[in-house]
Parts: structure tokens; sequence; C-alpha cells
């Protein structure tokens, strides 16, 4: 089991800041559009690990990158040499940005 809602939101973000389309990631990840398409989705499925290997080479990130997304709910540090104390707070303000949006979810749900 996976955290597939993480997984789903690292790629979407990162296809945004490349400026690449679906189409683009599949093309370049040799993955196909109705596996991108479920996994930007978000939907709970096994995956193969080569299968999130590959997206990750494709989108520039460390081979292991959406797997530790899928199996932590988090991203990983990318920065190499990251000190443990900035690593944590990172992982702390991650944890914190979830928190909130839980919060005012929350508070939506309550006041519509």
């Amino acid at each position: 089991m996976g955290d597939w809602r993480a997984v789903a939101k690292v790629i979407n973000e990162r296809l945004t800041s490349l400026g690449w389309t679906q189409k683009k990631l599949a093309d370049v990840s040799r993955v196909s559009t109705a596996t991108l398409r479920q996994i930007q989705q978000g939907q709970d499925k096994n995956r193969q690990p080569a299968v999130l290997t590959a997206i990750s080479r494709a989108l520039e990130l460390p081979d292991d990158y959406l797997q530790k997304v899928a199996d932590t709910g988090r991203e990983p540090a990318l920065v190499s040499g990251e000190s443990g104390a900035v690593a944590e707070l990172r992982d702390e303000l991650a944890e914190l940005r979830e928190r909130v949006a839980a919060i005012e979810s929350r508070l939506e749900a309550s006041s519509g």
C-alpha cells in the first residue's frame, strides 16, 4: 500500500514546474498515458517499482524519489549534504502543511 495521493501531487507539481504535458511525460518515461493518468489521479494500485523509477528519472528526480513518497507520504529532501536538522525541519513543515490543509477542509465543510 502506498500514499498515491502524495505521489500524484508530486508528479503534477513537477509537470507544472517543467511545463510538461502528460504526453511528454509518457514519451520520456515510456510509461503509458493510461497508467500515468491513474497515478496522477492518486488511484490506489500496486505499482511496479520500475514504473515509479522511470517516472522519477523522467522528471529529473532521484530514481527512488517517488517510491519514497509512496512509502512515507512525504517528499524526501533533494539537497545532497543537507544537515539532519534541516531535513527534520523540512519534514515538520510538510506535516504542518498537511495539518493546516485538513483544518481548512473541516472549516469549509462546517461553514458550507
